[in-house]
């Protein structure tokens, strides 16, 4: 039996802004030879301020133009056995008009008002590009007995869960980038899509938006936890469990919201509930092998950052043999150097004691010196106070030889009368 369920979850930075959820989810479980379930996420940037209603508009269409094209199933079974390609490629062309029909028909009821083009796009409006404000990603998956597809157009994501409860993301848009999401309003968003064919039903399709591929950090651990709400699609015949299951994802979501991306998360999922028992064996053995490996990765980590550190201490050992090699050396060349200058302080002392033992003597000499000058200089003072005498006694005697001369003078002058 074949069975679906979906939750749309409003993003935790959306309702802290007060803004519109921008997601939406479809589930077709009402047809009896297939489910179809799909999700889209309207981009909500100013510039795509329909966007709300954009997302829900692609989702319908989708499951308007599946319908079409399936509702005579032995016809679409023939005509997809033949090319499947070809067919799948008809139907996103239908979802992309049917898509821009939902468009004009909401603008012919809604017209865009004057204070939407103010307000979010500051008056700088495109008329041409009117579909822009509806901007919106895609994700599609489809299950029936023998054939099984899906689609998508801009970021999210399409998870395939096999008969053997192996979980893998076979399809994802490849150009979309981190600030930059492919979308369905684009003018060449056909060639944008992604597809995928599966040769045989597999246990479930679940397509998410982006908001919870993004809570985690690692595609292994969103894998996990897919697998982990697989475990939990058994009895969804019954309502009132299917009702507790849409509130306990809706509670999951709300948190990985919150701790996460903060932005809105939705899923839809289809499944073969004829197939879960076994399918649930192999669930809970992955579920357990990876926990082993996750232990062993962890081991693993754990040996590789041993290794690294072991290569670190061989290293610092290496560098510090080298640096006390290093070090004995210097210590070597300063004691040598040391003795060096022991040595010249001895040659310093005994040179120091010699002009010591110089000075002493030079002290001496001088002392002796000093006492011959002053002797010296006595006999000095002496001889002049006995010149000064002699000087005295000349200059008197001279100056009697004037008297005697002048008194000769007289008596010749005397004479001579």
């Amino acid at each position: 039996m074949l069975n679906g369920i979906s939750v749309v979850t409003k993003g935790q930075s959306h309702i802290d802004n007060g803004t519109e959820c921008q997601d939406y989810a479809e589930l077709d479980l009402e047809r009896k030879d297939y489910v179809m379930a799909a999700v889209a996420d309207g981009h909500g940037s100013k510039k795509h301020f329909r966007s709300d209603r954009g997302s829900q508009f692609a989702a319908e269409a989708a499951k308007d133009s599946i319908y079409e094209y399936m509702n005579d199933y032995e016809k679409f079974e023939e005509a997809y056995q033949n090319n499947k390609e070809y067919l799948i490629d008809r139907i996103i062309k239908m979802v992309i008009t049917k898509w821009h029909e939902k468009i004009k028909e909401d603008i012919d009821k809604n017209p865009i008002a004057q204070d939407e083009i103010d307000k979010y796009l500051d008056g700088n409006f495109n008329q041409e590009k009117v579909a822009s404000i509806y901007g919106t990603t895609l994700l599609v998956g489809v299950m029936s007995k023998k054939c099984n597809f899906g689609f998508l157009i801009g970021d999210g994501s399409f998870v395939i869960i096999d008969k053997h409860g192996k979980a893998y993301i076979p399809i994802e848009d490849v150009n979309s980038k981190a600030n930059y999401t492919t979308s369905l309003s684009s003018s060449d968003s056909f060639n944008a899509f992604a597809k995928y064919f599966l040769n045989e039903m597999p246990f479930s399709i679940m397509v998410s938006t982006d908001g919870l591929v993004k809570s985690f950090a690692k595609d292994g651990d969103f894998l996990d936890y897919n697998q982990a709400i697989a475990m939990e699609l058994h009895g969804l015949e019954d309502p009132d469990k299917k009702d507790k299951m849409e509130m306990r994802l809706q509670k999951l979501f709300e948190q990985r919201s919150k701790d996460g991306s903060e932005d809105d998360i939705s899923i839809s999922i289809i499944f073969n509930s004829d197939i879960y028992e076994s399918v649930a064996m192999g669930l809970d053995a992955r579920r357990k092998i990876n926990k082993i490996e996750e232990q062993i990765n962890l081991s693993k980590n754990k040996i590789t950052t041993l290794d690294f550190k072991k290569k670190q201490i061989i290293d610092e050992r290496k560098a510090n043999r080298e640096n006390i090699k290093k070090i004995n050396k210097e210590k070597e060349e300063l004691q040598k150097y040391n003795q060096k200058l022991l040595n010249r302080i001895e040659l310093l002392k005994k040179e120091l004691l010699e002009l010591e033992q110089k000075e002493e003597m030079l002290n001496k000499k001088k002392d002796e010196l000093d006492f011959k000058l002053r002797q010296h200089e006595e006999l000095d003072r002496a001889k002049e106070e006995e010149q000064n005498k002699n000087l005295e006694q000349k200059n008197w005697e001279m100056k009697n030889i004037q008297i005697k001369e002048i008194e000769k003078q007289e008596l010749q002058d005397l004479l001579n009368d």
